[in-house]
């Protein structure tokens, strides 16, 4: 090869221009001597990259080995011929304008081209081409540097395609998609994400997506959202702030390997991991979930309300009809004294009415509605005034009551009866309804608020009705006592029945004194449970 150079230095071709053999044969010097001018050659002879050396008429006078690879031409097919030879009819005219106003105005000129092979196949060239001065300063000759980037705007394409796709797929998918990095910053977010966005207006629904997974992914697997750990529909609530209404998401993520692409990563791969979250909102279904669970909680309720209903009718019959039958009892007891009592037609006649009054008061206690036993289990106070107000909200809203509600967010869970506890609270809710419902009442409103204080829990319920009497605030505690004027089927048991609850579980109900205008009732309930209903749940 060294020769073959040599000898074409010697004596090159007519065609080779002059200003290329000049090109050549300067010497270069270097700390080693010179580079003989066959090293150019030879670095253009080698070259990866098709050279092609015009005429200022574009007749081509030199062509590589890559131009021959390139276009499929031998050297002796091309030599004489326009560089018109490669071109193909699809390429916009404009092109060819710019390409020749660049070069007659001596500058280099680079673009793309559509040119076709010898046998006939199509290529895009990234083509570059130089003008070479002559002594007038004036072009001479052109040297054209062609590259084949067909493969790589096909990958282009198909990389874009699939981009264009996979964005239409994921902007039309009903679901919120993200992509986050592990830092956890937003790098993609579809349409229905930037529609939440506006919705949420000064949140990032990633960011409350996150703070909300990150606690329910540590206490349910104890791990935390990191590369590697994937998630699949954890369900998470959102709450606006000032707002009472709810938002569930059913959330999943997915940890995606992302290749690093700059040239430090060629021979050492250096991944990075994006976490793809997908949030469906099924606020829909827990609503729908919440009245179906709601409903049998009513039905529930309401089951129970009766069965009390029917004990506390029961009782107080026993109760009222006890009173005659005592006096009865008393006044056998006096006439027995007598001798002649056996013969009195009174003394038959009192032992006939306490006969039958034996028999009734058997048959009442006989249909006096068993209590059925309920499981002791961890109850959250919260989630059993929720059920409640569940249960209450309807007819709260006929009688025109506003309720404000605080409850503290995180509330230790208990151990207890919750449909005991249910009752309990329903009762006290009742009882504050219907104080609105007391003549000279003016405002509606009932305020509830937990709070943990020292050792116990405390539940508060405040009414804006008439209040009740220093006199009388502990006797409402009392069976069969009623005040009300206005409430119906009321027999006197509701304050007793929940005074009796809490006393079960350990705690208490009072009447706060200090509260001049309405009612306060407090409950307290210990954090720690009374050893009874420990050993009921262990038994």
């Amino acid at each position: 090869m060294a020769q073959a150079l040599d000898d074409f230095l010697s004596s090159p071709p007519d065609e080779m221009p002059v200003e290329v053999l000049e090109a050549l044969g300067k010497v270069v010097k270097t700390k080693d001597g010179i580079l003989p001018p066959r090293v150019f050659l030879e670095a253009v002879e080698h070259s990866p990259v098709a050279i092609s050396i015009t005429d200022t008429s574009a007749n081509i006078l030199y062509a590589n080995d890559a131009f021959e690879r390139l276009t499929g031409y031998q050297q002796v097919e091309v030599i004489g011929k326009k560089q018109s030879i490669l071109s193909y009819k699809i390429t916009p005219a404009e092109v060819y304008k710019d390409l020749w106003s660049h070069l007659l105005a001596g500058k280099h000129w680079n673009g793309v081209l559509i040119n076709k092979r010898k046998d006939g196949g199509r290529y895009l060239a990234d083509l570059t081409v130089a003008p070479i001065l002559g002594i007038n300063g004036e072009p001479s000759y052109y040297m054209a540097l062609h590259r084949d980037v067909t493969q790589v705007h096909e990958l282009e394409k198909q990389a874009n395609n699939q981009r264009l796709l996979f964005e239409s797929v994921v902007d039309a998918a009903p679901v919120v998609i993200a992509l986050l990095n592990e830092e956890s910053e937003l790098l993609l977010g579809n349409q229905a994400y930037k529609k939440l966005t506006n919705e949420m207006e000064s949140e990032e629904p990633a960011e409350v997506f996150l703070a909300s997974l990150s606690g329910s992914i540590k206490d349910s697997t104890g791990k935390q959202i990191q590369p590697g750990n994937d998630f699949s529909n954890i369900e998470i609530e959102y709450r606006p702030g000032g707002d009472t209404s709810s938002r569930w998401f059913s959330c999943s993520g997915v940890w995606v390997s992302n290749a690093g692409v700059s040239a430090d990563n060629y021979f050492v791969s250096n991944d990075d991991s994006h976490l793809l979250l997908v949030a469906n909102e099924i606020t829909l279904q827990k609503q729908q979930q919440h009245e179906v669970r709601a409903n049998a909680m009513r039905a529930l309720m309401a089951e129970k309300q009766l069965l009390q209903g029917i004990r506390e009718t029961l009782t107080g019959a026993i109760f009222q009809l006890q009173g005659p039958l005592n006096v009865v009892t008393a006044a056998l007891t006096m006439l027995e004294r007598r001798k002649e009592a056996q013969s009195d037609p009174l003394y038959q006649a009192l032992q006939e009415v306490m006969s039958t009054g034996d028999k009734v008061m058997s048959v009442l206690g006989k249909s006096m509605p068993a209590q059925q036993h309920e499981a002791v289990m961890p109850v959250n106070l919260n989630e059993v005034i929720r059920d409640v107000l569940d249960i209450s909200t309807a007819h709260m809203l006929e009688q025109g009551v506003v309720l404000d509600w605080t409850p503290l967010s995180e509330l230790p869970s208990i151990l207890g009866h919750p449909y005991g506890l249910r009752s309990m609270l329903k009762q006290l809710v009742d009882n504050a309804i219907n104080a609105l419902n007391e003549p000279g009442c003016i405002e509606r409103e009932i305020l509830i608020s937990t709070q943990i204080v020292n050792d116990h829990i405390e539940l508060v319920i405040r009414d804006t009705g008439p209040g009740i009497p220093v006199d009388k605030r502990t006797k409402v505690f009392e069976p069969f006592y009623s005040s009300w004027k206005n409430a119906s089927s009321s027999a006197g048991m509701g304050l007793a029945i929940a005074q009796d609850v809490a006393a079960q579980h350990g705690g208490f109900i009072e009447i706060d004194p200090s509260v001049r205008h309405g009612c306060l009732a407090r409950l307290c309930l210990p954090l720690k449970a009374p050893v009874s209903l420990i050993r009921e749940a262990d038994g």
